[in-house]
């Protein structure tokens, strides 16, 4: 049991580190402004222009499973992913080793750009050449961080916080009542849809999902469970320009997803929405850490 929360808290945790390094490096290029709206970043136009990507997505890809039954778009669709992902996190990578390492001080900006490309591109090679969990978690980790601390650098801490309450209160209802959030998830085992970090469920109290053998079984945290939070992390990074809030709300969230995967895998295997206590929790790490 402690194996899976272990695992999922460390997926987490991964993700949370290396999207602020995104994040905190993006700030002042992004500067005062949200390049996806035009206006401030402090402007909640940003939540809803980030919450209507959101549903928008999750409805074609909704569409798509429903039309299309083959697997090769879904190929290029997460190469498509973890290449843009992790060009976010290279680029600032290799920036710092250049910087650091004075034997490559004379590397021209074409040469770093190029070097970004093949790394990112090694990066998605390694992913279909390596079919494994380990490797399947690893690359979508990096894209997720990338995107993740992206998307979090143009935003500040109140859009960000809006944007993590609507999208909670999105995931119970996508989980409880439309219940469409469950069958994108059994549809990402079926067809390897990059929006599910997995393993496998062998060893848990609460035994297979239903329908399901235990060996056949996968135990799963949608990418959005991490992506969305670190949105929230870097927001409030970047308005309250302090590591100490950053860390109350990364513990709070880190105990809301134990939680939650100590009950799945002790209690009851049940789909449960991770998003709200891992919000829930953050907001109150949030809380305590500003009144310490």
């Amino acid at each position: 049991m402690m194996n899976k929360i272990a695992f999922f808290v460390f997926i987490f945790l991964f993700c949370t580190v290396l999207g602020l390094y995104v994040g905190h490096n993006l700030i002042p290029e992004v500067g005062d402004t949200n390049p996806l709206t035009g206006g401030n970043v402090d402007d909640p136009s940003g939540t809803l222009y980030l919450l209507a990507i959101v549903l928008v997505g999750t409805t074609v890809l909704l569409l798509v499973l429903r039309l299309y039954k083959g697997r090769l778009l879904f190929v290029f669709f997460e190469a498509y992913i973890i290449l843009v992902g992790s060009f976010m996190v290279w680029q600032f990578v290799l920036f710092d080793i250049l910087k650091s390492a004075p034997f490559l001080h004379g590397v021209t900006q074409d040469q770093y750009f190029i070097s970004v490309i093949i790394v990112s591109a090694l990066t998605v090679a390694v992913r279909f050449l390596r079919r494994s969990f380990a490797v399947k978690n690893l690359t979508l980790a990096i894209a997720i961080a990338g995107a993740g601390g992206a998307l979090g650098s143009f935003m500040g801490f109140v859009p960000s916080l809006l944007l993590v309450i609507a999208l909670g209160t999105y995931d119970i209802i996508a989980v409880f009542k439309t219940k469409h959030m469950i069958k994108l998830a059994d549809q990402s085992r079926l067809r390897e849809i990059p929006v599910m970090f997995e393993t496998p469920s062998k060893g848990i109290k609460t035994g297979a999902r239903k329908g399901a053998k235990m060996g056949e079984d996968i135990l799963g945290l949608g990418t959005g469970d991490i992506a969305i939070p670190l949105i929230f992390f870097v927001g409030i990074l970047r308005t309250f320009q302090s590591w100490v809030p950053v860390m109350g709300a990364v513990i709070g969230a880190s105990i809301g997803l134990g939680l939650t995967i100590y009950y799945v895998t002790q209690v009851k295997r049940v789909a449960l929405p991770a998003l709200p206590p891992i919000i829930g929790m953050s907001i109150i790490g949030l809380g305590v850490s500003l009144l310490l």
